[in-house]
Protein backbone atom coordinates (compact mmCIF):
# COMPACT_ATOMS: atom_id res chain seq x y z
CA UNK A 1 0.00 0.00 0.00
CA UNK A 2 1.55 3.29 -1.13
CA UNK A 3 -1.68 5.29 -1.20
CA UNK A 4 -1.85 8.04 1.38
CA UNK A 5 -4.76 8.12 3.83
CA UNK A 6 -4.75 11.48 5.62
CA UNK A 7 -8.29 11.05 6.94
CA UNK A 8 -7.58 7.84 8.84
CA UNK A 9 -4.25 9.29 9.95
CA UNK A 10 -6.01 12.33 11.43
CA UNK A 11 -8.51 10.13 13.27
CA UNK A 12 -5.65 8.11 14.76
CA UNK A 13 -3.80 11.22 15.93
CA UNK A 14 -6.91 12.81 17.41
CA UNK A 15 -8.02 9.64 19.20
CA UNK A 16 -4.59 8.30 20.13
CA UNK A 17 -4.92 8.46 23.92
CA UNK A 18 -8.41 7.00 24.12
CA UNK A 19 -7.87 4.22 21.59
CA UNK A 20 -4.52 3.34 23.17
CA UNK A 21 -6.28 3.14 26.54
CA UNK A 22 -8.88 0.71 25.17
CA UNK A 23 -6.15 -1.45 23.67
CA UNK A 24 -4.10 -1.38 26.88
CA UNK A 25 -7.10 -2.50 28.91
CA UNK A 26 -7.79 -5.37 26.51
CA UNK A 27 -4.12 -6.36 26.58
CA UNK A 28 -3.92 -6.54 30.36
CA UNK A 29 -7.15 -8.52 30.57
CA UNK A 30 -6.08 -11.04 27.93
CA UNK A 31 -2.43 -11.25 29.10
CA UNK A 32 -2.43 -10.85 32.90
CA UNK A 33 1.26 -11.83 33.10
CA UNK A 34 2.10 -8.48 31.46
CA UNK A 35 0.24 -6.71 34.24
CA UNK A 36 2.16 -8.63 36.88
CA UNK A 37 5.49 -7.72 35.25
CA UNK A 38 4.86 -3.98 35.70
CA UNK A 39 2.57 -4.00 38.76
CA UNK A 40 0.68 -0.72 39.34
CA UNK A 41 2.32 1.02 36.37
CA UNK A 42 1.15 -1.57 33.84
CA UNK A 43 -1.77 0.38 32.39
CA UNK A 44 0.06 3.72 32.02
CA UNK A 45 3.08 1.93 30.54
CA UNK A 46 1.10 0.08 27.90
CA UNK A 47 -1.11 3.05 27.12
CA UNK A 48 2.06 5.05 26.43
CA UNK A 49 3.55 2.28 24.31
CA UNK A 50 0.37 1.90 22.28
CA UNK A 51 -0.03 5.66 21.91
CA UNK A 52 3.42 5.78 20.31
CA UNK A 53 2.29 2.94 18.02
CA UNK A 54 -0.80 4.97 17.09
CA UNK A 55 1.33 7.99 16.23
CA UNK A 56 3.64 5.85 14.11
CA UNK A 57 0.67 4.20 12.40
CA UNK A 58 -0.83 7.60 11.66
CA UNK A 59 2.45 8.72 10.09
CA UNK A 60 2.61 5.54 8.01
CA UNK A 61 -0.92 6.03 6.67
CA UNK A 62 -0.43 9.75 6.03
CA UNK A 63 2.72 9.07 4.00
CA UNK A 64 1.46 5.88 2.36
CA UNK A 65 4.45 4.02 3.84
CA UNK A 66 3.24 1.04 5.91
CA UNK A 67 6.88 0.00 6.32
CA UNK A 68 7.22 2.84 8.83
CA UNK A 69 4.90 0.99 11.20
CA UNK A 70 6.42 -2.41 10.48
CA UNK A 71 9.87 -1.06 11.31
CA UNK A 72 8.61 0.60 14.47
CA UNK A 73 6.97 -2.58 15.74
CA UNK A 74 10.13 -4.59 15.10
CA UNK A 75 12.23 -2.00 16.91
CA UNK A 76 9.73 -1.90 19.77
CA UNK A 77 9.89 -5.67 20.22
CA UNK A 78 13.69 -5.56 20.39
CA UNK A 79 13.55 -2.67 22.86
CA UNK A 80 11.01 -4.17 25.26
CA UNK A 81 12.69 -7.57 25.11
CA UNK A 82 15.96 -5.85 26.08
CA UNK A 83 14.11 -4.32 29.04
CA UNK A 84 13.13 -7.78 30.25
CA UNK A 85 9.60 -8.22 28.90
CA UNK A 86 8.74 -11.45 27.07
CA UNK A 87 9.12 -11.46 23.25
CA UNK A 88 5.37 -12.13 22.97
CA UNK A 89 4.48 -8.81 24.64
CA UNK A 90 4.60 -6.61 21.54
CA UNK A 91 2.72 -9.04 19.26
CA UNK A 92 -0.01 -9.30 21.90
CA UNK A 93 -0.18 -5.52 22.26
CA UNK A 94 -0.31 -4.82 18.53
CA UNK A 95 -2.92 -7.55 18.10
CA UNK A 96 -5.12 -5.85 20.71
CA UNK A 97 -4.58 -2.51 18.99
CA UNK A 98 -5.68 -3.98 15.64
CA UNK A 99 -8.91 -5.30 17.20
CA UNK A 100 -9.70 -1.94 18.83
CA UNK A 101 -9.08 -0.02 15.61
CA UNK A 102 -11.26 -2.38 13.58
CA UNK A 103 -14.07 -2.01 16.13
CA UNK A 104 -13.86 1.72 16.93
CA UNK A 105 -13.00 3.43 13.64
CA UNK A 106 -15.38 3.83 10.69
CA UNK A 107 -15.45 0.67 8.57
CA UNK A 108 -12.98 1.53 5.81
CA UNK A 109 -10.56 3.31 8.12
CA UNK A 110 -10.69 0.56 10.72
CA UNK A 111 -10.06 -2.14 8.15
CA UNK A 112 -7.15 -0.25 6.65
CA UNK A 113 -5.48 0.53 9.98
CA UNK A 114 -5.96 -3.02 11.28
CA UNK A 115 -4.50 -4.42 8.05
CA UNK A 116 -1.28 -2.45 8.54
CA UNK A 117 -1.09 -3.79 12.10
CA UNK A 118 -1.52 -7.36 10.88
CA UNK A 119 1.20 -6.89 8.24
CA UNK A 120 3.56 -5.68 10.96
CA UNK A 121 2.75 -8.72 13.09
CA UNK A 122 3.52 -11.09 10.23
CA UNK A 123 6.96 -9.47 9.92
CA UNK A 124 7.82 -10.42 13.51
CA UNK A 125 8.40 -14.10 12.69
CA UNK A 126 11.76 -15.41 13.83
CA UNK A 127 14.16 -14.61 16.67
CA UNK A 128 14.04 -11.14 18.21
CA UNK A 129 17.13 -9.19 17.06
CA UNK A 130 19.14 -7.22 19.59
CA UNK A 131 19.33 -3.45 19.24
CA UNK A 132 22.73 -2.89 17.63
CA UNK A 133 25.47 -0.77 19.16
CA UNK A 134 26.42 2.41 17.31
CA UNK A 135 30.13 2.05 18.17
CA UNK A 136 32.72 0.36 15.96
CA UNK A 137 35.56 -0.84 18.17
CA UNK A 138 37.62 -2.07 15.20
CA UNK A 139 38.59 1.45 14.04
CA UNK A 140 40.75 4.12 15.72
CA UNK A 141 37.85 6.56 15.83
CA UNK A 142 35.56 3.80 17.09
CA UNK A 143 37.92 3.07 19.96
CA UNK A 144 38.11 6.77 20.73
CA UNK A 145 34.31 6.90 20.77
CA UNK A 146 34.25 4.02 23.27
CA UNK A 147 36.74 5.82 25.53
CA UNK A 148 34.76 9.04 25.21
CA UNK A 149 31.54 7.21 26.12
CA UNK A 150 33.20 5.71 29.19
CA UNK A 151 34.25 9.17 30.36
CA UNK A 152 30.67 10.35 29.93
CA UNK A 153 29.27 7.42 31.89
CA UNK A 154 31.77 8.05 34.68
CA UNK A 155 30.74 11.70 34.87
CA UNK A 156 34.17 13.00 33.91
CA UNK A 157 33.55 15.99 31.67
CA UNK A 158 37.16 17.18 31.78
CA UNK A 159 38.49 13.79 30.64
CA UNK A 160 35.91 13.59 27.88
CA UNK A 161 37.00 17.00 26.63
CA UNK A 162 40.69 16.11 26.79
CA UNK A 163 40.16 12.96 24.76
CA UNK A 164 38.55 14.87 21.91
CA UNK A 165 40.72 17.98 21.95
CA UNK A 166 43.93 15.92 22.16
CA UNK A 167 42.77 13.94 19.14
CA UNK A 168 42.14 17.19 17.27
CA UNK A 169 45.62 18.44 18.20
CA UNK A 170 47.08 15.14 16.99
CA UNK A 171 45.61 15.55 13.51
CA UNK A 172 42.05 14.20 13.56
CA UNK A 173 39.83 16.56 11.59
CA UNK A 174 36.84 18.24 13.18
CA UNK A 175 34.41 16.56 10.73
CA UNK A 176 35.86 13.14 11.53
CA UNK A 177 35.64 13.73 15.27
CA UNK A 178 32.04 14.90 14.96
CA UNK A 179 30.82 12.19 12.60
CA UNK A 180 32.89 9.21 13.75
CA UNK A 181 33.25 9.88 17.49
CA UNK A 182 30.80 12.33 19.04
CA UNK A 183 27.64 11.49 17.11
CA UNK A 184 28.03 7.67 17.35
CA UNK A 185 28.77 7.99 21.08
CA UNK A 186 25.70 10.15 21.53
CA UNK A 187 23.58 7.66 19.58
CA UNK A 188 24.87 4.93 21.87
CA UNK A 189 23.86 7.04 24.87
CA UNK A 190 20.37 7.19 23.38
CA UNK A 191 20.27 3.42 22.90
CA UNK A 192 21.40 2.86 26.49
CA UNK A 193 18.73 5.22 27.80
CA UNK A 194 16.01 3.49 25.78
CA UNK A 195 17.02 0.10 27.15
CA UNK A 196 17.15 1.39 30.76
CA UNK A 197 20.93 0.90 31.02
CA UNK A 198 21.28 4.56 32.06
CA UNK A 199 18.84 7.05 33.54
CA UNK A 200 17.66 10.49 32.46
CA UNK A 201 20.29 12.29 34.56
CA UNK A 202 23.11 10.34 32.92
CA UNK A 203 21.67 10.98 29.45
CA UNK A 204 21.36 14.72 30.16
CA UNK A 205 24.93 14.89 31.43
CA UNK A 206 26.22 13.16 28.29
CA UNK A 207 24.22 15.44 26.02
CA UNK A 208 25.28 18.70 27.68
CA UNK A 209 28.92 17.54 27.70
CA UNK A 210 28.82 16.68 23.98
CA UNK A 211 27.32 20.09 23.21
CA UNK A 212 30.12 21.75 25.17
CA UNK A 213 32.79 19.81 23.27
CA UNK A 214 31.18 20.61 19.92
CA UNK A 215 31.55 24.28 20.84
CA UNK A 216 35.22 23.69 21.73
CA UNK A 217 35.86 21.97 18.42
CA UNK A 218 34.20 24.81 16.56
CA UNK A 219 36.81 27.19 17.99
CA UNK A 220 39.72 25.22 16.51
CA UNK A 221 38.09 24.26 13.20
CA UNK A 222 39.36 25.83 9.97
CA UNK A 223 36.82 28.21 8.43
CA UNK A 224 36.51 29.20 4.79
CA UNK A 225 36.08 32.82 3.73
CA UNK A 226 32.48 34.08 3.98
CA UNK A 227 30.49 33.18 0.86
CA UNK A 228 27.70 35.69 1.44
CA UNK A 229 25.00 33.09 2.06
CA UNK A 230 22.91 32.60 5.21
CA UNK A 231 21.37 29.38 6.52
CA UNK A 232 18.69 29.27 9.18
CA UNK A 233 18.66 25.89 10.97
CA UNK A 234 15.96 24.50 13.25
CA UNK A 235 14.34 21.29 14.44
CA UNK A 236 10.64 21.16 13.62
CA UNK A 237 8.02 21.57 16.31
CA UNK A 238 7.98 18.48 18.52
CA UNK A 239 11.56 17.47 17.73
CA UNK A 240 13.55 17.77 20.95
CA UNK A 241 16.81 16.55 19.39
CA UNK A 242 19.32 19.12 18.20
CA UNK A 243 22.86 17.75 18.53
CA UNK A 244 22.86 16.58 14.91
CA UNK A 245 21.45 19.95 13.92
CA UNK A 246 24.24 21.71 15.83
CA UNK A 247 26.80 19.71 13.83
CA UNK A 248 25.04 20.72 10.61
CA UNK A 249 25.11 24.37 11.69
CA UNK A 250 28.80 24.16 12.60
CA UNK A 251 29.69 22.54 9.26
CA UNK A 252 27.88 25.29 7.35
CA UNK A 253 29.75 27.93 9.36
CA UNK A 254 33.06 26.18 8.67
CA UNK A 255 32.16 26.32 4.97
CA UNK A 256 31.78 30.10 5.01
CA UNK A 257 28.06 30.49 5.61
CA UNK A 258 26.45 32.84 8.10
CA UNK A 259 24.46 30.58 10.45
CA UNK A 260 21.28 31.35 12.38
CA UNK A 261 20.88 28.30 14.63
CA UNK A 262 17.48 28.25 16.35
CA UNK A 263 17.74 24.83 18.01
CA UNK A 264 15.04 22.32 18.87
CA UNK A 265 11.23 22.28 18.88
CA UNK A 266 10.62 25.52 16.98
CA UNK A 267 6.99 26.72 16.99
CA UNK A 268 5.78 27.25 13.44
CA UNK A 269 4.73 30.94 13.78
CA UNK A 270 8.09 31.89 15.31
CA UNK A 271 9.99 30.03 12.61
CA UNK A 272 8.01 31.79 9.90
CA UNK A 273 8.78 35.14 11.52
CA UNK A 274 12.47 34.23 11.71
CA UNK A 275 12.56 33.40 8.00
CA UNK A 276 11.00 36.76 7.14
CA UNK A 277 13.27 38.64 9.57
CA UNK A 278 16.64 37.03 8.79
CA UNK A 279 15.86 36.37 5.09
CA UNK A 280 18.14 33.33 4.77
CA UNK A 281 19.19 31.80 1.48
CA UNK A 282 18.55 28.35 2.92
CA UNK A 283 16.24 26.94 5.58
CA UNK A 284 17.53 23.66 7.08
CA UNK A 285 14.95 21.62 9.02
CA UNK A 286 15.59 18.53 11.14
CA UNK A 287 12.99 15.76 11.64
CA UNK A 288 13.76 12.83 13.96
CA UNK A 289 10.53 10.82 14.03
CA UNK A 290 7.98 9.82 11.41
CA UNK A 291 5.29 11.34 13.62
CA UNK A 292 6.94 14.75 13.09
CA UNK A 293 6.46 14.66 9.31
CA UNK A 294 3.04 16.30 9.72
CA UNK A 295 4.71 19.17 11.58
CA UNK A 296 7.27 19.42 8.78
CA UNK A 297 4.58 19.65 6.10
CA UNK A 298 2.69 22.28 8.13
CA UNK A 299 5.94 24.21 8.66
CA UNK A 300 6.81 24.26 4.97
CA UNK A 301 3.31 25.36 4.01
CA UNK A 302 3.41 28.18 6.57
CA UNK A 303 6.87 29.31 5.46
CA UNK A 304 5.80 29.37 1.81
CA UNK A 305 3.01 31.82 2.63
CA UNK A 306 5.57 34.45 3.62
CA UNK A 307 7.05 36.96 1.18
CA UNK A 308 10.62 35.70 1.62
CA UNK A 309 9.57 32.17 2.51
CA UNK A 310 7.89 31.74 -0.86
CA UNK A 311 11.30 31.61 -2.54
CA UNK A 312 13.71 30.39 0.17
CA UNK A 313 15.32 27.03 -0.51
CA UNK A 314 14.36 24.38 2.04
CA UNK A 315 16.64 21.47 2.92
CA UNK A 316 15.48 18.70 5.24
CA UNK A 317 17.22 15.84 7.03
CA UNK A 318 17.04 13.57 10.03
CA UNK A 319 16.27 9.99 10.95
CA UNK A 320 12.65 10.28 9.79
CA UNK A 321 13.86 10.19 6.16
CA UNK A 322 16.35 7.33 6.52
CA UNK A 323 14.06 4.80 4.83
CA UNK A 324 12.28 7.15 2.44
CA UNK A 325 14.40 10.13 1.36
CA UNK A 326 12.05 10.69 -1.57
CA UNK A 327 9.42 11.96 0.87
CA UNK A 328 11.30 15.24 1.22
CA UNK A 329 10.24 16.57 -2.17
CA UNK A 330 6.66 15.37 -1.80
CA UNK A 331 6.36 17.34 1.45
CA UNK A 332 7.48 20.55 -0.25
CA UNK A 333 11.22 20.65 0.45
CA UNK A 334 13.78 21.47 -2.24
CA UNK A 335 16.29 18.87 -1.12
CA UNK A 336 17.30 16.19 1.37
CA UNK A 337 20.63 15.43 3.04
CA UNK A 338 21.53 12.21 4.82
CA UNK A 339 24.32 13.67 7.00
CA UNK A 340 25.98 17.01 7.85
CA UNK A 341 28.57 16.86 5.06
CA UNK A 342 25.86 16.08 2.52
CA UNK A 343 23.80 18.97 3.95
CA UNK A 344 26.56 21.47 3.19
CA UNK A 345 27.09 20.07 -0.30
CA UNK A 346 23.35 20.11 -1.06
CA UNK A 347 22.96 23.56 0.49
CA UNK A 348 25.67 24.94 -1.76
CA UNK A 349 23.91 23.49 -4.80
CA UNK A 350 20.54 24.88 -3.80
CA UNK A 351 21.88 28.34 -3.01
CA UNK A 352 24.32 28.46 -5.92
CA UNK A 353 27.26 28.97 -3.55
CA UNK A 354 30.82 28.20 -4.70
CA UNK A 355 32.16 24.81 -3.54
Amino acid sequence: MNQTDPITAAMLRNGASGLAGYAASDLLQSSPHLKQALATQAFSHWQGVLRSCMEELAAALAAGRPQFFTGHVGWLQSLLTARGLPPSAVPCAVGCLAKVLAAELPADSGTRAASVCQDALRALDGPVPELPSFLQADTPHGRLAASYLLALLEGDRARASRLIMNAAAAGSTVPDLCLQVLLPAQQEVGRMWQTDEINVAEEHFATTTTKMILAQLRQVAPVRQPNGNTVLAASVMGNQHDIGLQVVADFFEMDGWKVIHLGSDMPIPDLVQAVESYQPDLLALSVSLHAQLVALADTIQAVRRGEHGAAVKILVGGQAFAESPDLALSLGADGYASDPLAAVAQGNLLAGAPT
